[in-house]
């Protein structure tokens, strides 16, 4: 009986070494195997910095700057200590000074067993130096060092020198719930993971005592800096756009404002700017997070009757409209179907030719123009242009337009289109269509980054021609009714008063905001665009101006193109652009 009971005891024991074993060796074995290297082995961190944004004139827009966290600090010998607290209110009063606290919250810390209290985080290169030179205590005491008090932890933080420069396209560095670094909205968002870099880990193999055995092999991972960037964007007209467009935006009531300049030989961008607008070293400090948005690039919108001067272009590229093309509008209204049609006025306009039509922006005549084309060559056209197209320019927040599936399409969708309604697109998709017509019909990729450095490698990013929707020939044409409107159409006092020495083309769109409650528009809430080019040959810009929910007038006449006129004025000899007279 001993017998079999000691043999189940050692069976019992067996099989529960059998399932220590297992858990140790399997279950566990991850953990105990780094435990084990953590014996022998020894790692060391070697950070890196993340990479620059610059301007195009190398402006330092985004960059890492060091800062450190201070703390009050205090070994335990009790000489040090007798020092420290004799010395206390001048510590306090001290510290007080330099980092702008309340005394009150640093002598709370200060108690008399303290040894280590973060005072501060992030303080600059000039605090630290003063807090290092501060003549504190007396220098005779034998252990005394100038940082005597104070410990240093030194990082890296990521600062904006400019401030609100440009804030929509560089976004900035924040934290995630974690507590981690992480890029937020533009191309701090959009390129983190390049401008992040990699850390560096050395592995060393160390004996018993901890020494490190030199002679051991270890694969080192080294550390690289985070990719450089600059911009095609010109910080001085980056600046004068800003100004420019937070007084208008102020001035008319607006919930906002955008504006995109980009060179149309090119597709560079030369300015893009929002307002409301905020400081991304202080990004915290915004109440709506909608401010953050680029809505240049991430507001989809009806933008109304901008889309004339591409609609006849199209109609012309398709040889169903010849340049003589005339309309005979004698209601104000055209019917298709059960709906109507109506100009902006419900005025008749009368027979009118294809300049007459953007000259007083017709809606009957233009949608009969997209008629004679059909929506079999007119709908892809459209994606020629970029409507409905995501342009992916390297923002985190670009959004994509919005254009009906061809297969749902009718004749009434073709009609409402040509006048830009039932189609919505972003300010970066209008300028780059309009583009289309001030290149001669080529249109050029948009693009932000001109060149991406990475060590000593430097990437130059090269202009990309992406479509040629139209002829040269048709470009001059639209290009030539495009500078009717500005001269002899319904902006033509305001340019020929305020602007009547230089040579520029453009059109006005005034769109009303579709509900987003349920179907048709709200009747008091408008966008309001314009977009021209200069000189009307061989343009050196093309501007998009929009104006989001303007309370003082419902018409781009009197709100988008007043803000494109100061821009212009301002603009044009940083663009070398001459006066025709």
């Amino acid at each position: 009986m001993h017998y079999v009971i000691a043999a189940g005891f050692i069976l019992f024991i067996g099989f529960g070494v059998l399932i220590q074993a297992f858990r140790w060796q399997i279950v566990q074995g991850d953990k105990f195997a780094n435990l084990a290297k953590a014996q022998y082995l020894e790692s060391t961190d070697q950070s890196t910095t993340r990479g620059i944004i610059y301007a195009n004139d190398d402006t330092v827009l985004a960059v890492d700057e060091p800062v450190w966290d201070v703390y009050a600090s205090l070994s335990s010998l009790p000489a040090e200590r007798e020092l420290f607290f004799e010395h206390k209110d001048e510590y306090v009063a001290t510290v007080a000074g330099i980092l702008a606290m309340e005394k009150v919250s640093i002598d709370k810390k200060l108690v008399e067993d303290f040894m280590y209290v973060k005072l501060k985080e992030n303080i600059d290169i000039d605090k630290k130096k003063a807090l290092e030179s501060a003549l504190i205590f007396p220098t005779k005491f034998e252990g005394y060092h100038k940082s005597f008090g104070f410990h240093f932890v030194k990082h890296e933080d990521r600062v904006y020198p400019n401030g609100k420069l440009a804030s929509h396209l560089l976004g900035f560095i924040g934290k995630n719930s974690e507590g981690t670094d992480v890029g937020q909205y533009g191309i701090e968002g959009f390129y983190f993971s390049d401008i992040l870099g990699q850390n560096g880990y050395t592995y060393e193999e160390k004996d018993s005592l901890g020494n490190v055995i030199l002679t051991s092999e270890y694969d080192p991972i080294l550390p690289r800096q985070g990719k450089s960037f600059k911009l095609t964007v010109n910080p001085v007209m980056q600046l004068k756009v800003e100004k420019i467009l937070k007084k208008r935006v102020i001035e008319q009531q607006a919930k906002s404002g955008s504006v995109v300049i980009m060179d149309p030989n090119t597709g560079g961008i030369l300015a893009m700017a929002n307002y409301p607008d905020y400081n991304p070293n202080e990004y915290w400090k915004v109440g709506e997070n909608w401010i953050f948005r680029n809505k240049a690039v991430a507001d989809v919108y009806e933008y109304g009757s901008v889309q004339k001067p591409i609609t006849e272009a199209i109609a012309l590229e398709s040889g169903n409209v010849k340049e003589d093309y005339t309309c005979n509008d004698k209601t104000g209204s055209f019917k298709l179907y059960d709906k109507t049609i109506y100009t902006w006025n419900k005025l008749p306009s009368g027979k009118i030719n294809l300049s007459g039509i953007l000259e007083k922006s017709n809606n009957p005549c233009i949608a009969q123009v997209a008629l004679e084309a059909g929506h079999v060559y007119f709908y892809p056209k459209l994606g020629e242009f970029g409507i409905g197209r995501f342009v992916g320019i390297g923002l985190q927040d670009e959004a994509t337009g919005y254009l009906k599936p061809f297969e749902e399409w009718t004749k009434l969708d073709l009609a409402t289109t040509a006048f830009g309604q039932s189609v919505a697109a972003t300010p970066l998709q209008v300028i780059s269509a309009i583009s289309t017509i001030a290149n001669e019909g080529i249109r050029m990729r948009p693009y932000l980054i001109s060149e991406v450095k990475e060590a000593e490698e430097v990437i130059d990013i090269k202009p990309q021609v992406i479509a040629t929707p139209i002829s040269a020939k048709t470009a001059k044409i639209v290009s030539k009714n495009m500078e009717n409107v500005v001269r002899k159409g319904e902006p033509r006092s305001v340019f020929n008063s305020l602007l009547p020495d230089y040579s520029i083309a453009g059109k006005t769109g005034t769109a009303q905001i579709p509900k987003k409650d349920g179907p048709g528009y709200y009747d008091d809430r408008v966008n309001a665009t314009f977009v021209g080019f200069s000189p009307v040959q061989e343009a050196k810009m093309v501007m998009l101006v929009r104006i989001e929910e303007p309370k003082t007038s419902a018409f781009a006449v009197t709100t988008a193109v007043p803000v494109w006129i100061e821009i212009y004025k301002a603009i044009a000899d940083d663009l070398e652009i001459a006066k025709t007279r």
